[in-house]
């Protein structure tokens, strides 16, 4: 379980979000939504351990996270952002390979599990065809599902998205979807997204967080969520 209690997110000491309070446990499937600017990607940051909180409580089954060393953290978690990552020579294989780098001995060998694990989320994503290709010749929808491989064989307890839907056309949002849903419910994987689409993900996540205009940080199910009036106030829905 990851918990969060009395939490000040921000940069460089200047707080964006405060008193915050929440929990992401194993099997559920969450959306973050609120509008552009209010903190979505600063929050993401912090419960990825990328920036680390300002202040307040933030621990992984009852241990403050500062005290995981960064080869304990690479197997509870793994984190897909939307920044552009420079991998010029480097197939698809070879880069989601770089996901087992938690898993493998020193010299980066493959095991027969490693490659199995390799093998299962590749049928998943049904990136086959794409496999011996180079990362940089690929579209950015398939550059999109090759980064969540190489996140979802580190094997993590949880997965963090920021905005996976961002360069997919429909029908591939719907089966991203899909595939989240099965990750988190059969794979039995904390699911953590943030995302502005809305319609897409209301039949489908366990959870919504909202982060309003002033800051405040609302958590129902998606039903609850949509009776509150909550995202038609804040998108002007």
């Amino acid at each position: 379980m990851i918990e969060f209690k009395n939490l000040s997110v921000g940069f460089n000491n200047k707080v964006v979000l405060s008193n915050l309070e929440g929990e992401i446990a194993e099997g559920k499937l969450i959306a973050l939504m609120g509008i552009n600017g209010v903190g979505k990607s600063c929050f993401l940051k912090t419960m990825t351990t990328i920036n680390p909180p300002i202040s307040g409580e933030f621990k992984i089954d009852g241990k403050a996270v500062n005290e995981f060393s960064n080869l304990e953290m690479a197997k509870i978690m793994a984190v897909v952002l939307t920044d552009k990552i420079q991998a010029d020579f480097l197939k698809v294989e070879e880069l989601i390979r770089l996901g087992r780098s938690p898993h493998t001995n020193f010299w980066g060998g493959l095991s027969e599990n490693d490659n199995q694990t390799m093998d299962d989320v590749v049928k998943l994503l049904k990136i086959e065809s794409i496999y011996d290709r180079y990362f940089s010749d690929l579209s950015d929808g398939q550059k999109q599902k090759v980064l969540l491989a190489r996140a979802l064989v580190q094997g993590p307890r949880y997965l963090f998205l920021d905005e996976p839907t961002t360069y997919l056309d429909i029908p591939s949002k719907i089966e991203l979807m899909k595939i989240l849903k099965i990750i988190s419910h059969e794979k039995k994987m904390g699911v953590f997204f943030s995302t502005h689409d809305l319609n897409l993900v209301e039949d489908v996540v366990d959870e919504i967080w909202l982060l309003d205009s002033e800051g405040v940080l609302h958590k129902k199910n998606p039903a609850d969520m949509h009776l509150s009036g909550l995202l038609q106030k804040n998108f002007n829905i």
